[in-house]
Parts: structure tokens; sequence; C-alpha cells
């Protein structure tokens, strides 16, 4: 049985960097001039910033909550619209904060900005209108300290990780079969 038409080719090409090492990418994109190697490689790595943005929203905003609390189908587009429009706003409460340190805001903290909101939304009902601004300033001057070392390149494959358990997973029993 032959090969389908339908079925996607896979080419492999390599992108050489002034620093570092040869990258090798495997893809089903054929055409080496409409899909540079070197630009593939660079949307893996802002894929990578992606992945990472999932994990503050799941990990940090959620608090690692397996589900989002609404049942109705209106009611998850709705918390997941509010969970979008949180996250954003942390996002720009940081970029504001950024210069103040002189770095990009992918170098902030995303976990310590967020506790620092929510302690400043938790506490901002108790001052007088005429006391916010200042103390949003103080806000940005406190998120500016918040600043993480760079990123250093994936160096590991993708892998699929096992949930730590208490409890000894269930496997069926293998029969011995005694030989005489």
């Amino acid at each position: 049985m032959s090969c389908s038409a339908s079925a996607p080719a896979i080419t492999s090409s390599t992108s050489r960097r002034a620093t570092g090492p040869a990258r090798r990418t495997v893809t089903s994109l054929l055409d080496p001039i409409a899909y540079p190697a070197a630009e593939l490689v660079a949307l893996y790595h802002e894929r990578w910033e992606l992945e990472l943005t999932f994990d503050e929203v799941k990990t940090h905003t959620l608090e690692r909550a397996e589900a989002l609390r609404s049942q109705a189908p209106t009611r998850v587009e709705q918390e997941v619209w509010g969970l979008l429009l949180a996250y954003n706003l942390l996002r720009l409460v940081m970029s504001r904060a950024a210069p103040r340190a002189a770095v990009s805001p992918l170098r902030l903290s995303y976990r310590h900005a967020l506790l620092a909101l929510r302690g400043f939304w938790h506490t901002a009902w108790l001052s007088p209108p005429g006391v916010l601004p200042r103390r949003l300033e103080a806000l940005l001057d406190e998120l500016a300290l918040f600043v993480l070392p760079e990123r250093r390149p994936r160096r590991y494959p993708r892998a699929v990780k096992i949930k730590m358990s208490n409890y000894p997973r269930k496997r069926p029993r293998r029969r011995r079969i005694r030989v005489k």
C-alpha cells in the first residue's frame, strides 16, 4: 500500500545564529522561502512565552484550581472573559512598572505582582480618593522591585508529567506460569 497524496510531507532545516549552536527545525511547512527556518525557531520561542502565560493564569491567578466555579455555559464564558481581563489588566500595570526598573515587563515576577495588586485592591477602599494616585505610584515602585533574572534558553524536550499520588497505581496482576 502506498502513501496517500494527502499525507503531509515533513522536512528538516537548520538555522545558524551568530552565537550559540545550530537549531534544527522539523516541520511540515515545505516552502523554505515562505517559512524560513530562523523565523520558525523564533516562533517556537514565542510559543514558549504563550505556554508560560497559560501557566501564570492556571497556576497563579486561579491558584491551581482544577476547574472554573461556574456551571452554566454562559457563566463559564463570563468567568473566562473576566479571567482574561484580570490577566491583561495586571500585565498593563506591570508594563507601567517595568520602565522604573529599566527592564522588559516579562522580567517582572507575575506572582509577586499579582499578590501586590491583590493587596492593593483589598486596602484601596480604606483610602480617601485623593490618596489613591500616590498609592498607585507606590504600587508601581513596589512592582519594579520584583525583577526576575534573565531567562535561560530552554534545553529540555517536552515530556508528560506523571501526576503524583499517595496511593499505589492500579495495575493488572500478572499470572505466573510455573514451569515443571
